[in-house]
């Protein structure tokens, strides 16, 4: 947070967190208890954080960030399987979890809250690069072990552009329903706490009464949803004349927002709506537009912010973003947190794009293998690899797109296409409603073994 936030903000007197309960605390206040954290925890250790929407638990991260701790942020109902991956490969030094999570039983604590504990692994602390500030998962979902190395620097550009772009000040604050593991979710935190705003915290369901009144009662001036989540907010008629009101900005990015839903909150909200994109690999917005003098493009996901240059690929339409807020790289081992930085400000998304000449980038596709589902990152690869571990004498392969998953096999009988939906449910917490299976008496191959995958869908 040092390196981060200014120190007038960081020892100021305004409100860093609230909750819906009433609860309230400083930017000094968090100062000072991570000053006692830092006592109990060695600096530049790596932590795993089950990060459930507590304010405990954002608490313990703005905390944990001042007194230099390294977190890897991970969903409070992770997979236990994936879990245990997780810590034979990386051996965390601290585990902070709720307290009746399992892991609380096997490790002592080293500190206790109300509802949740850190925990000391016992492993040893080994070398992290000094610039790595903190870790987010690629795909959550199926449990991938790689992971997105973010600096200082990286987190302090994309706040600061981002605070800019929205015109974003201390007095503000800021909701969202979107977890903090999420690279989208924790950048948005950021850029509150930034320029000294108030980050509201809640586990309200969204769309419930409670959440419609605490949302009026603080009136709140950011927000940031997923489509999926402004779909469903539509549906309640949540966008009245008073929260429009307050409303600095609404941004909406994660995945491609239907027009229908576009049109809508364009003429609800008018210029206080904002399509963006982003990726994990720039800790999360890079790029956003609204609708000012009603120029509508729709599908476009805006112009880059400041910070960064965006441009097509001459060969491929692949969407190439420079800036300073594109991670150090990948770790896929314990081994490589050690590393540098080896993108050097450069990020090969795997997205194809057009620009315009206006320069607003509209997205045409994915060169990589991987969808959203509801925000987050699923790879069809990391998918297909899973259901082959799970029904070994089963050949499978994914396509799809953020709407719908689909799934070709090579299981006999309709016992798989039932299974299956209600597996990755219960274990990736991928919604069945987004998962079609399909059977194929072969998987097509071209002449190197390679799945054809532009064959599969002629093979149904």
């Amino acid at each position: 947070m040092k390196k981060i936030i200014k120190s007038e903000i960081l020892l100021s007197d305004k409100i860093a967190i609230a909750d819906d309960k009433g609860n309230k605390i400083t930017y000094r206040e968090l100062a000072g208890r991570a000053e006692a954290l830092g006592r109990c925890l060695e600096a530049g250790s790596l932590v795993f954080c089950l990060c459930d929407r507590q304010r405990e638990t954002v608490e313990f991260l703005y905390e944990l960030l001042y007194a230099g701790g390294i977190p890897l942020l991970l969903e409070a109902d992770i997979n236990g399987e994936f879990l245990e991956r997780l810590i034979r490969d990386y051996r965390p030094r601290y585990i902070y979890c709720r307290k009746s999570h399992e892991m609380g039983r096997r490790y002592p604590h080293e500190a206790e809250w109300e509802n949740h504990a850190l925990l000391k692994t016992g492993m040893e602390r080994y070398p992290i690069h000094p610039d790595v500030a903190l870790l987010l998962s690629t795909s959550g979902t199926t449990g991938s072990g790689k992971l997105v190395k973010i600096s200082h620097e990286n987190m302090a550009d994309n706040a600061a552009c981002g605070c800019a772009r929205f015109g974003m000040h201390s007095g503000q604050k800021g909701l969202s329903p979107l977890p903090v593991n999420y690279a989208y979710g924790i950048s948005f935190c950021f850029w509150h706490w930034y320029c000294g705003a108030t980050w509201l915290v809640t586990e309200l369901p969204v769309l419930g009464r409670d959440f419609r009144e605490f949302y009026t009662r603080e009136r709140v001036n950011n927000f940031a949803a997923t489509p999926f989540t402004y779909q469903a907010l539509q549906r309640v008629g949540f966008w009245d004349a008073e929260r429009v009101e307050s409303l600095n900005y609404a941004i909406s990015a994660g995945a491609q927002l239907p027009e229908q839903t576009q049109t809508y909150l364009v003429d609800a909200l008018k210029e206080k709506f904002w399509n963006g994109y982003g990726q994990t690999e720039c800790f999360g917005v890079l790029t956003a537009m609204n609708f000012q003098d009603k120029k509508m493009k729709f599908g476009s996901v805006g112009r880059p912010f400041p910070n960064a240059e965006v441009t097509a690929d001459r060969d491929t339409g692949e969407m190439l973003i420079r800036s300073r807020s594109v991670c150090m790289g990948y770790a896929g081992d314990r081994e490589q947190l050690a590393e540098g930085d080896v993108n050097r400000g450069l990020l090969h998304t795997g997205d194809v794009i057009e620009i315009d000449g206006e320069g607003c980038i509209f997205l045409r596709g994915r060169l990589k293998r991987y969808v959203k589902i509801l925000g987050k990152r699923v790879s069809l690869d990391d998918l297909a690899n899973y259901l082959g571990d799970q029904y070994p004498d089963t050949e499978f392969a994914c396509t799809g797109t953020d709407e719908n998953i689909v799934i070709f096999h090579t299981g006999k009988g309709q016992e798989a296409e039932r299974e299956i939906p209600a597996l990755l449910d219960r274990r990736m917490k991928i919604p069945s409603r987004f998962v079609s299976c399909h059977y194929l008496e072969r998987i097509p191959r071209n002449d190197s073994g390679k799945i054809a995958y532009g064959c599969l869908q002629c093979s149904r």
